[in-house]
């Protein structure tokens, strides 16, 4: 019989055996007995734990470690088919000769890789990407013209999916050389984690040891969902958290609306007066992050009739609150600087940061949601990613007639929106949220209702990436700058650099000091030329700085007063 809390496995865990199971061993036990602690999975979790963190934290080595890394795994993977090719004559001719074609490929690969690295990199994203794009497009076709309406939905959602995942390596492929070692760093890191947490469990018995082969990871996610199921009777408190259904559903209802429209109100309040503490304030009052974190976990649980409901919401809200920002800033009589107010400024352009901050905030707001422990961090959450104050922003725009900076704020919103839902989901995944039995019964069709956003999180990540890749080139060209003007000005040079930008094909170079100690400027445009790979203007503002000094007046020495008694 299931707990409240947890799910019926769980109560297996917590007695501590089972008739006939070894008794569960604390960690102290294991730690010394440290042999006990050694199986395939935290070996191997341990090891993609250490890559993994190598990769995230010493960027110095990301490149070079991902570059063998993957030159080492061709090398083996086309030997391996080469051996198969030799070694298994009673294999097909066709197979042995597709493994063949494989493995000569790989083998090459792996050379270049070994030898070129960061150019076969780029030429590996490249080609699998082209491949990836003529796949999708035949899938779609296929899906388009198939009889069979099994067949239809799957290849649909793999096509938008590949297409979409083809399109942004394509237009952006250069991103992808430099993001790759941190993305790999950040997967080694989760599985290796999850890997190693299931070898923990079963060196302590609380998983019993598998017969024969370690399970692979996809059935390690399947042991470790299973086992921490919440059980039906924490699922229907969630629901009741996350839905505005009986009872009360009137009241609810009224409930969310009304702080919807007070929490526009103050966001937009607080957009047109450029005031952050009460754009905070209206982030916290804000009811949107409970439909979107609702949509999540319906999505997972195959619950279609919520899904549909909380995204009707959420739609509605949306609409609401950008019409409501509208009207205010029509009507308020203030003139809104939108190049200088910070709180337009910091909407209008999203990065690839803004996503990761809703991807880490919309797991953080699931995980509160599972764990009433630490419910009361939602408020942060809250914080963290902007839902209602970017819906304000595109309402404060239209009403000056700035499509693009409405444009902005919204891709913003929808950064936020698409990246919660798709963190919030695997979290209520890996939480026990969704019930493992539906997972199991309907996987497939959870899976197609999560394909179009994922699409559409890939179809907002081009921008994204764009944007993101302007600015770190920029980024990248302003440092390189400074260290020339730094080798440029001498080292008794009475000159300080105040600062240095580069924009639109000129360094400008700002100065304090004496003018007449400026070295040559032509050797600082060809030292800027070599180093920044092309042609640039230089302008350099030197700022006089006089100094007058007045010395300090010593004190002249007070007569000393002789009072003499005479009484």
């Amino acid at each position: 019989m299931e707990s409240p809390a947890r799910g019926g496995t769980e109560s297996t865990e917590s007695t501590g055996t089972t008739a006939g199971a070894p008794p569960v061993l604390s960690l102290q036990e294991l730690l010394a007995h440290p042999r006990r602690l050694v199986n395939p999975s935290t070996v191997g979790g341990a090891i993609a734990l250490a890559v993994g963190l190598v990769l995230v934290l010493v960027p110095a080595l990301s490149h070079e470690l991902t570059e063998a890394v993957v030159g080492i795994g061709l090398l083996v993977s086309g030997a391996n088919d080469l051996w198969t090719t030799v070694r298994r004559r009673q294999v097909r001719a066709t197979v042995r000769m597709t493994s063949a074609v494989r493995g000569l490929a790989s083998v090459l690969l792996a050379l270049v890789f070994l030898l070129s690295a960061r150019a076969a990199l780029a030429a590996t994203i490249l080609l699998g990407a082209i491949y990836l794009l003529f796949r999708s497009l035949l899938t779609l076709l296929l899906a388009a013209f198939s009889r069979s309406r099994d067949k239809r939905a799957p290849r649909f959602a793999a096509g938008g999916v590949g297409l979409a995942l083809a399109v942004l390596i394509l237009a952006v492929p250069g991103a992808y050389v430099d993001w790759i070692a941190a993305m790999v760093g950040v997967v080694a890191v989760l599985g290796g984690s999850i890997t190693l947490a299931y070898g923990y469990r079963v060196a302590a018995g609380r998983l019993p040891a598998p017969d024969g082969l370690y399970p692979s990871f996809t059935e390690i996610i399947w042991t470790w969902v299973e086992h921490v199921d919440v059980g039906t009777t924490r699922r229907v408190q969630i629901a009741d958290q996350l839905y505005l259904e009986r009872p009360e559903m009137a009241a609810k209802q009224i409930a969310w609306w009304t702080m919807l429209v007070l929490s526009v109100c103050i966001a937009t309040l607080a957009v047109l007066q450029d005031s952050t503490a009460v754009v905070i304030g209206a982030m916290l009052v804000a009811p949107l992050m409970t439909p979107i974190l609702g949509l999540a976990a319906a999505l997972v649980s195959g619950w279609a009739f919520r899904a549909v409901r909380s995204l009707a919401l959420i739609l509605a809200g949306t609409a609401v609150a950008v019409l409501l920002a509208f009207v205010i800033a029509a009507w308020v009589p203030i003139v809104v600087p939108f190049d200088t107010n910070s709180q337009i400024t910091s909407r209008v352009e999203p990065t690839l940061l803004d996503m990761l901050v809703a991807i880490a905030a919309g797991a953080a707001g699931a995980f509160a949601t599972v764990d009433r422990r630490v419910a009361a961090s939602l408020g942060g959450v809250a914080i963290a990613v902007a839902l209602v104050p970017p819906l304000s922003v595109v309402g404060v725009a239209l009403s000056d007639g700035r499509l693009g900076d409405a444009g902005g704020a919204l891709l913003l919103f929808g950064t936020n929106f698409v990246s919660i839902v798709l963190a919030a989901a695997v979290v209520f995944v890996l939480t026990g949220v969704a019930d493992p039995r539906q997972l199991r019964r309907g996987g497939r069709k959870i899976l197609l209702t999560m394909a179009p956003f994922v699409t559409a999180a890939l179809v907002i990540l081009l921008p994204l990436l764009l944007t993101t890749d302007g600015l770190l080139e920029t980024s990248s060209q302003q440092r390189t700058a400074q260290g020339v003007v730094d080798d440029w000005l001498p080292d008794s040079s009475r000159l300080t650099l105040t600062s240095v930008s580069v924009s639109d094909g000129t360094v400008q170079v700002d100065l304090a000091g004496a003018a007449d100690d400026l070295p040559e400027l032509a050797d600082l445009r060809t030292a800027l030329d070599e180093q920044l790979d092309g042609s640039y203007a230089v302008d350099v503002a030197v700022t006089p700085v006089e100094i007058e000094s007045v010395p300090a007046v010593s004190p002249s020495p007070s007569p000393s007063r002789l009072n003499i008694d005479l009484g």
